[in-house]
């Protein structure tokens, strides 16, 4: 106690900061570890033949979809699920994603176009088309399903067998029927681009979430949920009033999570890498206006929204440079100064490297750390400032004030 003490009073400001982010980075592998270790998986599953499947109406809301659509419904339709409608609500495209629905319909009887009617004031898009596309449907269970997201064989019985049978995954608490269940999909990244900056920020929101306490049901106010493929029991979405609760939300995946949750329904969140793929975004334009729009909203509930945690996430990529930089004038103390440089360079490397294992990007891709960490710092401000003045975000050519 004595030598931490006098450690304590030796310490400069400076030595103090950079002692801070050796053990901030640490904290911050430790965590986002833990994180991605209490997220469960579910792999793909045949049917059961001796079992008897409820009704599944797979929801697609679809505006400009035309190059999506296609592989969307091929792994839709590629499901090998017993009683299995598909509905795919065309939000007033202006490409020609009616007409791709159209072809699939005429030779799978299963799929079924929805004319979205024109958005009503007080409404998000999403919530609207996925809204018309419930009152159409006819199934116990409601799966909603991105158009950018390619589901793999067996993954509709998978989820369902999983919702139904009270899938735990983890030691948490006692398997009960779990009416509202999510999967975080697998992305796909073939640019160079992709894999540099959608690890950095997809990486920052998989660190926020506290996936164990998502999970249970002790901790009612902590919910998420992921929009590319999100189940619910149709009872227990007309018992929560349904996207017309929460019309006006753009975040609506995690909206409805904490509604559900709030209500006492039981919600799980699981990985499904091996269920579906998603390429949440196809240029650098889509992407600068898919997440300024998803990191304004979601800043009440990631923790390095933050003006602090701006701060920080910026020093971790430039002080080493600093430190390394100075060292030589630090006279016997710069093995300190390089010390630390390193120590948090292969920290970030490591958190880096780790988030890439989980999206199955290449390990090389690990030195790319600092651009994924700044990229996110960069999106975060401008969807801040989008929201402070005034100006709102932008997302398929409809505008909503922050």
């Amino acid at each position: 106690m004595n030598a931490l003490m006098r450690l304590a009073r030796e310490m400069t400001p400076a030595s103090a900061t950079v002692a801070g982010l050796v053990v901030g980075e640490l904290s911050r592998v430790a965590w986002g570890l833990a994180q991605r270790g209490g997220l469960a998986s579910v792999h793909p599953k045949r049917p059961d033949p001796n079992r008897t499947y409820p009704r599944l109406s797979l929801i697609v809301p679809a505006r400009n979809e035309g190059l999506t659509i296609d592989a969307c419904l091929t792994g839709a339709a590629g499901q090998d699920y017993p009683d299995l409608e598909i509905l795919v609500v065309d939000d007033c495209s202006q490409d020609d994603t009616a007409a791709r629905v159209r072809a699939f319909a005429a030779v799978d009887p299963r799929v079924r176009l929805v004319s979205g009617a024109t958005l009503p004031s007080g409404w998000a898009g999403k919530p609207w088309a996925l809204h018309q596309g419930v009152h159409a449907s006819t199934g116990e269970w409601l799966l909603f399903v991105d158009a950018d997201t390619n589901l793999h064989q067996g993954a509709v019985t998978a989820v369902v067998d999983a919702a139904r049978d009270g899938w735990i995954g983890l030691n948490d608490g006692p398997a009960e029927p779990t009416p509202v269940f999510s999967i975080l999909t697998g992305q796909s990244l073939p640019t160079v681009w992709e894999r540099i900056i959608q690890p950095g920020v997809l990486g920052m929101i998989m660190e926020s979430m506290p996936v164990r306490l998502v999970n249970s049901a002790l901790w009612p106010g902590i919910a998420i949920a992921n929009g590319q493929f999100l189940l619910v029991r149709r009872d227990v979405y007309e018992v929560m009033g349904g996207y017309e609760a929460i019309r006006g939300e753009i975040a609506e995946d995690v909206m409805f999570a904490r509604r559900a949750k709030g209500m006492g329904f039981r919600l799980r969140l699981a990985d499904g890498s091996d269920l579906a793929t998603t390429r949440m975004y196809t240029t650098p334009g889509a992407l600068w206006e898919g997440w300024t729009k998803n990191l304004h909203v979601g800043s009440r509930l990631i923790p390095y929204l933050a003006v602090p945690g701006m701060g920080y996430l910026l020093a971790t990529i430039i002080a080493p440079w600093v430190l390394l930089s100075t060292a030589s004038r630090m006279g016997s103390q710069a093995w300190r100064s390089r010390l630390a440089a390193v120590m948090i360079l292969a920290l970030g490397l490591a958190q880096r490297a780790a988030v890439n294992r989980a999206l199955r990007v290449p390990a090389r891709y690990a030195i790319t750390q600092p651009f994924g960490v700044l990229a996110f710092v960069i999106l975060m401000i401008a969807s801040q400032l989008k929201v402070r003045t005034g100006t709102g975000v932008t997302w398929k050519g409809r505008r909503y004030a922050g």
